[in-house]
C-alpha cells in the first residue's frame, strides 16, 4: 500500500486525512511526542507520505492530535534526527525519504505470489457475502442464466486499522459452506484452492473513478472522491470465467505498481 512517489502533488487535506486516521492516547505512559512522532514515522516510512511530501505545521499537527505546539515541534526534531525530514526556515519541513515498493511481476504465478502476500499483511472485513442472480451483464461474462445463482461478496481491506480498499466479486465455484468468517480469515487464493476453483489466466485493467456514497462510507472518505478502479477478470485453462473483481482503492494510500520482465 503506497502512494505515488510525486509528493509535492498532494493536497494538505489528503496528508491531514492519512495522519488522521490514527490517534494517540492522552492515558498511555508513551509521551505524547514519541505517539505523534511514531504516526508520522510509519506513515513516512511504509510511503503513505513520499519523497517531497510537505509535512503539516506544528499548528496542524498539534490540532490533529490534540496536543500543544511544543510536543508537535519535538516530535518533527525527531523525525529530523532520524534523516526521515528536512526543515527549511521560512517553507516548512518536507519528507527526505524514497520508499522503493515491491514490484508486482508479470508472470501468472508471480502475481498470485505478490497478492497472496498482500493478503497476509492486510486483513479484510467481509461487508456482504450472498449468493444471488446477477444482473444481466455479469451473467452475460459468466455465460449463465437468469435462475443459476453464484457468490457475491463486498469486503474492505485496510492496514494497521486504516481502510485502503473496497472490493465486489462475483465467483464460480464456491458453494454455501463459505462463510464470512473463513473469508475473514483466508486469503482469496487459499479459498481457491480449497473449493478447486482453477485459475489460469488472469486480465485486468486500471481507470480512476468517483467514489460513489457506499463505497465513501466503507473508506472513510468524502463521496466523489477519485478513486482507483482495478477490475479483473479470472478464466480457468478452459477459458470459462470462475472469478469476476473490481476493486476501489483510496488513491492517497495506494499505488498499483508493475513491472515486466522479458
Amino acid at each position: 500500500m503506497v502512494l505515488s512517489d510525486e509528493g509535492a502533488g498532494i493536497q494538505m487535506n489528503d496528508i491531514l486525512e492519512i495522519l488522521g486516521q490514527r490517534s494517540i492516547d492522552a492515558s498511555s505512559p508513551t509521551p505524547l511526542y514519541f505517539q505523534v512522532y511514531n504516526i508520522l514515522h510509519d506513515s513516512i516510512a511504509d510511503g503513505r507520505l513520499p519523497n517531497g511530501t510537505k509535512i503539516p505545521s506544528e499548528k496542524e499537527l498539534a490540532a490533529t492530535f490534540e496536543v500543544s505546539r511544543i510536543t508537535a515541534r519535538r516530535a518533527l526534531d525527531e523525525l529530523a534526527l532520524k534523516k526521515m525530514v528536512v526543515r527549511h526556515r521560512g517553507k516548512g519541513t518536507f519528507v527526505e525519504h524514497r520508499y522503493q515498493p515491491e514490484t508486482i511481476h508479470a508472470p501468472l504465478d508471480d502475481l498470485m505470489h505478490s497478492l497472496g502476500n498482500m493478503g497476509r499483511d492486510t486483513t479484510v472485513t467481509v461487508l456482504d457475502l450472498s449468493f444471488a442472480v446477477p444482473e444481466r451483464p455479469v451473467r452475460e461474462l459468466f455465460a449463465t442464466d437468469e435462475k443459476q445463482a453464484i457468490c457475491y461478496a463486498r469486503r474492505v481491506r485496510s492496514k494497521e486499522g486504516v481502510p485502503f480498499g473496497h472490493y465486489e466479486t462475483w465467483s464460480l465455484g464456491f458453494d454455501k459452506t463459505l462463510t464470512k468468517k473463513r473469508m475473514e480469515t483466508h486469503a482469496r487464493l487459499e479459498l481457491f484452492k480449497m473449493y478447486d476453483i482453477e485459475i489460469n489466466r488472469v486480465e485486468q485493467s486500471l481507470s480512476a473513478v468517483a467514489a460513489p456514497p457506499e463505497v465513501a462510507d466503507a473508506l472513510n472518505v468524502r463521496t466523489g472522491k477519485p478513486l482507483l478502479k482495478l477490475h479483473r477478470l479470472s478464466y480457468d485453462s478452459s477459458e470459462q470465467l470462475v472469478d469476476r473483481l473490481v476493486a476501489l482503492y483510496n488513491s492517497v494510500l495506494f499505488r498499483y505498481h508493475m513491472e515486466t520482465v522479458l
